[in-house]
């Protein structure tokens, strides 16, 4: 008998446009978007301030579904957006919950904030990893021998990320055997297309090459699709499902592609109940004894561009806007004409300069003052202010103030000798830049978003931090190094080019390096509101109103202050108030 699995992953960004509450040892809170928007499930119409929360409050609806159509799919949703859903719609929140303790769903982890994890340096990987496992560790200890997934942002893959959840793994069975034993048999969902090898039909499972132990699930991406985006009806789809033969299958996307139509919950229903009544068994994702050993890709994806996979194996060019086959700038089309994706390997620089600069702050200042075993501090400050920011969830999860408490852990984390301000900074710092490394920015042809505004008003934020902790540890040459860098690096941004940042790409001529692709890839999408490039817009507003520093003059004049984007083109189904531009309305 056939076996088919659904699998969906549950995430949203956010729509933070500047960051509001100064002490990181308060209850945080930011300034959110207010561009108001509204989206259709079947007969009813959902609104909210902003994409994140119309999208939220469809969860509800989402979780719902899951539960009638009950024992059919794993479900992964990002702990912020997890958080995010506690904030705005209890009940929603603690009906997945539920889902998740009575095994009706399969528990897949995810770590937090969506950042594609083989970019970042392995200290910021193991800290996500440990961030992860701490936010689900009370889901885990409940899910008993019940599988459970692990799902790599847009599932890209490298042997150093898995070697780097090896070492979170092993750090959690110092402090929790119980949620070890859980993560230790922990397989990986993936995509078909990121095998070295295409698995045979109905081959849904393999054992990863070269690790001792480590499963995985490879979607199939057409079958994947046609679930998302086609038009079959439920038995058409049950066709083609059982057209794969005999074994297993994996069909996996986005939670929101169950709502991709307003017919398409309903759809989904009928799918389940179709295959069931042909004989296929639908349930979540468990691991066989004994699959077939293929290797993985490094670098490889499941939503690489479609058009440029080599040999049939997807990559990250989506992400860095260079071809991994022969390193040249790829283009794309965008608004009707071609669109270089210079810009993504700026972008990706710039966020990683800012990650290595945050980084080597936090561990001068832990070593300064004489904090042994930085590295591992600095991991263990990660958790800690991630109870913080997400005390909520942990509270609903039995977990005690006590433990949320980031000054009383932070005390003994450094052992009194970092003063507990400094750490705070310190901390929240660090765990904004990894906030401000989502993926999503370099996801779309186009910077001008809604999402590439937060990141960088993230990535701000996360300097400023670091510039505050060295200025009450009383380092102010590095402060205003730090502002420097920020001037260099987000308000100057346009022109790396002139500056020769990319005269490593141009030793082969193509149009997408020249200086023309580069200025027209930057051109404001709102320029009624704003000439200023979004990069550029973005840390404007973040510094607003002064362009105070800390310990240093302003950063800058501003000169516009305005938080307005370009729309995502994946996102214009919604109904806008305002179609033509991501507005943030005053008040």
């Amino acid at each position: 008998m056939s076996t088919l699995s659904f699998h969906f992953h549950g995430y949203q960004p956010g729509d933070i446009v500047r960051w509001r509450e100064p002490d990181p040892l308060r209850r945080q809170t930011f300034e959110e978007r207010l561009s108001p928007v509204a989206l259709r499930i079947g007969p009813d119409r959902i609104e909210g301030r902003n994409w994140t929360d119309a999208v939220l409050r469809t969860y509800g609806r989402m979780g719902s579904l899951l539960l009638r159509a009950s024992d059919s799919a794993s479900v992964d949703i990002e702990p912020q957006t997890l958080a995010w859903l506690l904030e705005r719609d209890p009940s929603a929140y603690r009906e997945i919950m539920t889902a998740y303790h009575r095994g009706v769903v399969g528990l897949v982890m995810t770590p937090p904030f969506h950042p594609i994890l083989p970019h970042l340096h392995r200290q910021e990987r193991e800290a996500l990893f440990d961030m992860m496992i701490d936010f689900y560790s009370p889901l885990l200890r409940r899910t008993e021998s019940r599988p459970t997934g692990l799902w790599l942002p847009e599932a890209l893959y490298s042997r150093e990320t898995m070697d780097s959840f090896r070492e979170s793994m092993r750090q959690s069975s110092v402090e929790d055997e119980a949620v070890a034993d859980s993560i230790r048999s922990a397989y990986l969902v993936a995509d078909a297309r990121q095998f070295a090898r295409p698995p045979e039909p109905g081959q849904a499972w393999a054992r990863i090459e070269s690790t001792e132990r480590l499963l995985a699930i490879g979607r199939d991406h057409p079958l994947s699709g046609e679930f998302a985006f086609g038009a079959t009806t439920a038995s058409e789809f049950s066709g083609s499902a059982r057209s794969r033969g005999s074994g297993s299958v994996l069909v996996a996307n986005d939670l929101e592609s169950l709502l991709a139509n307003p017919t398409q919950a309903e759809r989904f229903e009928a799918i389940v109940r179709s295959l069931r009544e042909g004989g296929v068994q639908v349930v979540p994702p468990s691991p066989p004894t004994d699959p077939p050993t293929l290797a993985l890709v490094d670098y490889s994806s499941w939503s690489d561009y479609d058009d440029m996979l080599s040999g049939g194996i997807t990559s990250d060019t989506r992400w860095t806007g260079l071809r991994r086959s022969d390193g040249l700038v790829v283009s794309r089309v965008h608004r009707g004409r071609p669109f270089s994706q210079l810009w993504k390997y700026a972008f990706t620089l710039a966020t990683e300069r800012v990650e290595t600069a945050v980084r080597r702050r936090a561990l001068h200042l832990l070593r300064s003052a004489g904090v042994a075993r930085r590295a591992q501090v600095l991991r263990r400050l990660a958790v800690s202010y991630g109870r913080h920011w997400f005390r909520e969830h942990y509270q609903a999860q039995g977990v005690s103030t006590k433990e949320t408490d980031f000054a009383r852990s932070a005390e003994d984390i450094v052992g009194g000798k970092l003063d507990i301000e400094v750490a705070g900074f310190l901390a929240r710092g660090y765990v904004l830049m990894l906030m401000g490394t989502r993926s999503d920015p370099r996801f779309w042809d186009n910077p001008d978003t809604r999402v590439t505004f937060q990141n960088v008003v993230l990535l701000v934020q996360a300097l400023k931090d670091l510039a505050e902790a060295s200025v009450r540890a009383k380092d102010l040459e590095r402060a205003e190094a730090l502002g420097r860098l920020l001037q260099a690096t987000f308000l100057e941004f346009s022109e790396w080019h002139e500056r020769g940042e990319f005269a490593a790409l141009q030793t082969t001529p193509a149009w997408e390096t020249t200086e023309v692709a580069w200025y027209a890839s930057l051109e404001s999408e709102v320029p009624q509101r704003s000439p200023a490039d979004v990069i550029k817009r973005a840390a404007m507003f973040a510094l607003a109103p002064e362009g105070a520093w800390p310990g240093g003059d302003p950063v800058l004049s501003i000169e516009e202050i305005v938080a307005d984007s370009g729309h995502i083109a994946g996102e214009a189904h919604g109904e806008w108030k305002n179609p033509g531009w991501c507005e943030h309305r005053p008040g």
